[in-house]
């Protein structure tokens, strides 16, 4: 499968890349994470002022089953600068996004 993001309110991702360059802003109200199997991880990077990467986000699935992992930050969001999915080791997130 490859990335989605056609949709401006739905992200379903389980490629690495950079899915929203540097000074673009990305709200996003939550995340739900569907891991392939137990220890599955996932890393979300933002940009600094700079530039630079630095982590936004780490998932990790459960070590005893692979339940979803929900991340929410509610009807406001959290604003990243930028959006790159650094690491997937399985399975796929939906990215719930806000209106910018």
């Amino acid at each position: 499968m490859a990335n989605d993001v056609t949709n401006d309110r739905l992200w379903i991702l389980d490629t690495v890349g950079v899915i929203a360059a540097v000074g673009v802003p990305v709200i996003v109200r939550k995340i739900v994470y569907t891991p392939a199997a137990i220890d599955n991880a996932v890393v979300i990077k933002e940009y600094l002022p700079a530039g630079t990467l630095a982590t936004a986000m780490k998932i990790k699935a459960n070590h005893s089953d692979i339940n979803l992992v929900t991340l929410d930050w509610g009807q406001d969001g959290r604003k990243l600068n930028g959006f790159e999915l650094t690491s997937i080791s399985g399975g796929s997130i939906d990215v719930y996004l806000a209106s910018k």
